[in-house]
């Protein structure tokens, strides 16, 4: 019954707006508005083709921009691309019932896109899908989306002496992963915290940041020790100026997005997009009817201020400390 407002991407991205539908939203309004016209339309197109095939296309609309007024019949707000920065311009104009659906947990999102300040001072929730959760399980596919990522670069991983470089809740699972395919593996929380050894293959997979870890002290390190080393970037950002300067190579050849991953998610077919969507619509909804959710659960809320900061599952972003809210283990339905 809750009116739910999502943004719309591409491809499998699209289905969140048929998944609130499917979960008896009251209404569901999905923004295609998109930087090209080709794609804001191609989002539409795939958002409605969904709805239809789920027979629930009365309850989904499409609009390119949604008026002032209207944003105060939002319950739920799934955060995306299309919807843009949640700033606090968007959020004052929000009834202070909303939740904010992150559709990520913090640490994959770059600074800036939400303003955790201006939803704590209104007083909105702003809940994010546990990607650890059983239902979910997106850790372990991100791991294997890494390993593909490697194979793409040309690395055989049999035997290669390999630096993952990782400060997010993957590390574990992308060690593992390698070490199941014959890599020899170090883990390092940051570029800084790396040994001196000459490396086959560093692996990037840090969280978002304004400034590139792998930065230029951090590459010209490398350089002297491991010039032949391949760098992988699969999550967080490369100074690739400074890598091209001390003549590392640096895989993909096409520096992705801030906030995107080397390869996108949907190569591993529609499922763990899909899983991370509901995931995340289904831990708002939670929060909406005020579920106390603990570590165990479908997802959690976010809060911003000067709390304890878990660095298991949430990172800084926008100057805010982010923290679970804690609460007892397990929730009804969930």
């Amino acid at each position: 019954g809750l009116p739910v407002f999502v943004g719309p991407v591409t491809e499998s991205q699209a289905v969140a707006a048929t998944a609130a539908a499917l979960a008896d939203a009251g209404r569901v309004v999905a923004l295609a508005r998109g930087s090209q016209r080709q794609s804001s339309l191609a989002a539409a197109a795939d958002t409605l083709a969904f709805a239809s095939y789920a027979n629930v296309s009365e309850r989904v609309e499409v609009l390119d921009r949604i008026d002032s007024r209207r944003w105060q019949d939002v319950d739920l707000l799934a955060t995306g691309v299309q919807v843009g920065p949640i700033s606090r311009s968007l959020i004052e104009l929000l009834p202070s019932r909303a939740v904010v659906s992150l559709m990520a947990e913090p640490w994959e999102l770059r600074p800036g896109v939400v303003d955790f300040d201006g939803c704590d001072d209104a007083g909105i929730k702003v809940a994010a899908p546990n990607l650890g959760h059983p239902s979910i399980s997106l850790l372990p596919e991100f791991a294997r989306l890494c390993c593909i990522l490697l194979g793409e670069a040309g690395v055989d991983q049999r035997g290669a002496k390999l630096a993952l470089v990782c400060d997010t809740p993957c590390a574990p699972f992308i060690d593992k992963a390698l070490r199941e395919r014959g890599a020899r593996v170090s883990v390092f929380a940051h570029p800084t915290l790396m040994t001196g050894d000459a490396w086959d293959v560093i692996v990037v997979a840090m969280r978002p940041s304004d400034k590139p870890a792998m930065d230029i002290n951090s590459l010209g390190r490398i350089s002297a020790n491991s010039r032949q080393a391949r760098l992988v970037q699969f999550s967080g950002e490369i100074d690739r100026s400074a890598a091209s300067y001390f003549g590392l190579k640096v895989w993909p050849p096409k520096r992705p997005a801030r906030g995107e991953l080397g390869l996108p998610l949907d190569v591993l077919g529609a499922a763990p997009a899909i899983r991370k969507l509901t995931g995340g619509l289904k831990a708002a909804e939670a929060a909406y009817h005020g579920a106390e959710l603990g570590p165990d659960c479908i997802g959690f809320v976010v809060k911003a201020g000067s709390g304890r900061l878990d660095r298991g599952r949430a990172g800084t972003l926008a100057g805010a400390h982010l923290f679970r809210e804690k609460g007892p283990l397990g929730t009804p339905n969930l």
